[in-house]
């Protein structure tokens, strides 16, 4: 049962929950085991993999796949795909393409620009069609922080993390 050839791990996280990662678990391990699928491929719940304010999410291994945006009506594509069907594009997350390149793009400008207060943070994050709950998700997860401004107690500023700067490939350019 262990050593089976593809792994599925469904994230189930508060968020990805709220928006019916269980249901979206429960529907694909009933599928894998209708079709005979539970000898060669396992499917687990996990955790967050951090983009749940794009999920429910789920990665397959040793494929290296992440799909972001998982609903019921999804389940068939990916159970043709794990039957040896072609990859499900319009669900598949990978650096610089759908969701992670606005990131990517999001947190570049941020640097470049030196944007740092709320406004200007929140507008920025308009620019690049990424709404509130990604900001919330961003902070939440440890890639967006805020800072007192020093002599002004009462100011914060807005700066991505060394998670969020990694993660995107910024590190060196945040350093200059």
């Amino acid at each position: 049962m262990y050593w089976t050839k593809r792994h599925v791990l469904v994230c189930t996280s508060q968020h990805c929950n709220q928006k019916g990662a269980m249901d979206v678990l429960g529907r694909l391990r009933l599928e894998v085991i209708r079709r005979g699928l539970d000898t060669d491929i396992m499917v687990n719940n996990c955790g967050t993999i951090d983009l749940c304010d794009i999920g429910p999410n789920m990665v397959i291994y040793p494929d290296n796949i992440i799909y972001g945006g998982v609903t019921m009506h999804d389940i068939p594509d990916i159970i043709a795909f794990l039957q040896g069907g072609p990859v499900v594009e319009r669900l598949r997350l990978m650096p610089g393409k759908r969701f992670e390149g606005k990131r990517r793009d999001f947190y570049a400008e941020m640097v470049e620009q030196n944007i740092e207060s709320e406004d200007g943070v929140a507008a920025l994050a308009e620019r690049h069609d990424l709404d509130e709950v990604m900001l919330a998700e961003q902070f939440r997860r440890g890639f967006l922080a805020r800072k007192p401004v020093e002599g002004d107690p009462d100011s914060t500023r807005i700066h991505p993390t060394k998670k969020a700067l990694t993660r995107y490939g910024l590190l060196n350019e945040h350093a200059r």
